[in-house]
């Protein structure tokens, strides 16, 4: 017993320990990280500036308020909407707000929301509430330097709109009667997240699962009455299928496993049959290996499987689509801090996969937004990562040692030297 206390008490000062080092590092990286941001935007002021997708959004809520068709053409520009017609409805009061100040709003309310996905993830995987606030500021900072999230706020763009919308949804109070209605809303303005419908109904939550569709249909019946021809456009003639819409769907800014099989492709080979099936099976594989999570109690693991899927599997994903990358961070962090070395490794590949560092300089081939992180010299990187993340859960998920469920259910499952 003396023998069983004195290890106790070893652990615990070794957490104690490894808690200071991680904060040391933590905070010297936040102000690498703030620093680095500023040298940026005062260099290229135009990479936060202009927010481009930002004013997309609002022309297309222009577009449903005078009754302009949304698909024929750009909305602004030569620069398409291509979202379904529920968005540019949702869209539509952005019109009343000054550009200026609209901008402000919206960087300071991803701000806010990538910092309540940070602190929902860390308090579910097992940070102390004591520990939280402290560990919430560090990483939200830190994940600003991430290319999916400086790209998300410096494009304007919604993607940390619908993965905190889907965090807190699905990480939310158990059992609560509105679980579905904001990945159903997710799903309502951007089609991927309905991957999380297949999970909730194979992990046997099928009123949650319910639930999220009869959001869909009510949000796209909203959009429906918005803009009526639109819909009939974008649901019965194929446009929501429509990739190509968006840019080449083989060009290198499709990170996802469809532009890396139209890269490998010929004209006489078309590659939408491989990469449906290949779609088919990566995809039973990863709601498999959430199940998994799921069932051992790892809510985040699971969370961050169907979110790197559905950027992994879409018909095109532009890099910021891959903001599922940040609870898969908080996640790493804290097994890392609590002790894992293995943990520790993925968290720097991670880091090293997606840290956002200046590899272009804005000019006319490279536009107002500095190229940054692998993902601007590599394309398949980021589905590099997806694959690596599913054998590295693979593996993770097999270990024979039971996990801990409960209060905090997110500890990892312990292997000999991890």
């Amino acid at each position: 017993m003396g023998a069983g206390l004195m290890g106790a008490g070893r652990t615990t000062a070794d957490t104690e320990v490894r808690g200071r080092r991680a904060l040391r590092w933590g905070t010297a990286g936040a102000v690498v990280a703030l620093v680095g941001q500023a040298v940026v935007l005062a260099l290229w002021p135009a990479a936060h500036l202009l927010m481009i997708d930002l004013q997309v959004y609002r022309a297309g809520g222009e577009h449903v308020l005078s009754g302009e068709p949304l698909y024929t053409g750009g909305v602004l520009l030569d620069l398409p909407f291509v979202y379904p017609p529920f968005a540019a409805a949702l869209f539509a009061p952005l019109v009343f707000l000054p550009l200026d100040v609209l901008k402000v709003l919206w960087t300071v309310g991803g701000l806010a929301l990538l910092g309540y996905v940070v602190h929902r993830c860390a308090r579910s995987v097992g940070v102390p509430s004591g520990s939280a606030a402290v560990a919430t500021v560090l990483l939200t900072v830190l994940a600003t330097c991430l290319d999916p999230v400086r790209t998300t706020l410096y494009l304007g763009q919604i993607n940390i709109v619908l993965l905190a919308l889907v965090v807190a949804d699905l990480l939310g109070r158990p059992g609560s009667r509105w679980r579905g209605v904001g990945l159903g809303i997710a799903a309502a303005v951007k089609l991927t997240p309905l991957i999380f419908v297949v999970y909730l109904l194979v992990t046997g939550r099928r009123r949650a699962a319910a639930t999220a569709l009869g959001v869909f249909v009510v949000a796209a019946g909203i959009g429906f009455l918005a803009a009526p021809s639109d819909s009939v456009a974008y649901w019965f003639h194929g446009t929501f299928a429509a990739a190509g819409r968006i840019s080449d769907v083989a060009g290198n800014a499709n990170h996802s496993l469809n532009g890396l099989l139209a890269r490998f492709g010929t004209p006489s080979v078309p590659s939408v049959l491989p990469w449906i099936l290949t779609a088919a099976v990566l995809g039973a594989l990863t709601v498999w290996l959430a199940v998994r999570a799921h069932r051992g109690g790892q809510e985040v693991l699971a969370l961050t499987l169907c979110g790197l899927g559905s950027a992994a599997l879409a018909p095109f994903a532009w890099s910021h689509h891959w903001v599922w990358v940040v609870p898969l961070v908080v996640l790493l962090a804290h097994r890392a801090v609590t002790g894992g070395r293995a943990a520790t490794v993925a968290l720097l590949g991670v880091l090293a996969a997606t840290l956002a560092v200046v590899t272009a300089l804005p000019g006319p081939g490279v536009g107002p937004i500095p190229s940054t992180g692998l993902i601007s010299l590599q394309p398949d990187v980021y589905l590099l990562l997806f694959l690596a993340v599913l054998a590295g859960s693979w593996w993770w998920l097999g270990s024979p040692v039971p996990w801990r469920t409960g209060g905090q259910a997110e500890r990892a499952p312990g292997r000999p030297g991890t």
